[in-house]
């Protein structure tokens, strides 16, 4: 029998067979390991990764809970005000409380990746000693910025502290950030970096 012959009609078809079965493996194996990454790699300028499913996210708990969520400068705003949302008087460590309570207000990587505004130990610790309050107001720049789209909104803010220990006059400082807001359906913190 030549070579020729050796590849029998069956022989394709066992062939087609496997390729088929290989190619439905495949496909079901990209389709179980599809994640939502709500916007992070999207590529559809609609806020949602091609081939995601919108899904519809917890609500946020208070004092966030009435935050309009359909407007990135609110979620923007609303983000910078938690993190600087200090308490040394009622016994917060530092600045990593106030970050993990603004946690829902970014998305999962952002949050991670959030890097608080430091604050050296010994100020910290004499703040908590005497019962030193920590107030901030946030305002968003008006510099140039990159062009808004469907799915991503970046701005500078500004943000002043007012530092008032008991007996003493009040201290204030700014704080200038760099935040992106992205749509995953609704704008979410992606990014936050504090400048100086």
């Amino acid at each position: 029998m030549s070579t020729a012959t050796a590849h029998t009609p069956r022989h394709a078809r066992r062939l087609a067979a496997f390729a088929a079965v290989a190619l439905t493996a495949a496909a079901a194996a990209c389709s179980s390991t599809h994640t939502n990454t709500y916007g992070e790699h999207d590529d559809t300028g609609t806020g949602v990764p091609s081939g995601a499913s919108i899904a519809t996210l917890p609500p946020l708990p208070s004092p966030w809970n009435a935050l309009d969520r359909n407007d990135p400068a609110a979620v923007a705003v609303a983000t910078v005000q938690a993190v600087f949302d200090w308490h040394p008087e009622r016994g917060d460590t530092g600045p990593e409380n106030a970050a993990r309570r603004a946690a829902p207000l970014f998305s999962v990587r952002g949050a991670e990746d959030y890097k608080p505004y430091p604050i050296p130990r010994p100020t910290w610790q004499a703040w908590m000693d005497e019962k030193t309050t920590v107030t901030a107001q946030t305002a968003i720049g008006t510099e140039q910025h990159p062009a808004d789209t469907a799915a991503q909104w970046q701005r500078k803010t500004a943000t002043t502290l007012t530092i008032t220990t008991p007996g003493k006059p009040p201290i204030t400082m700014t704080v200038i950030s760099l935040i992106t807001t992205q749509k995953q359906p609704v704008w979410t913190t992606t990014q936050l970096a504090h400048l100086q």
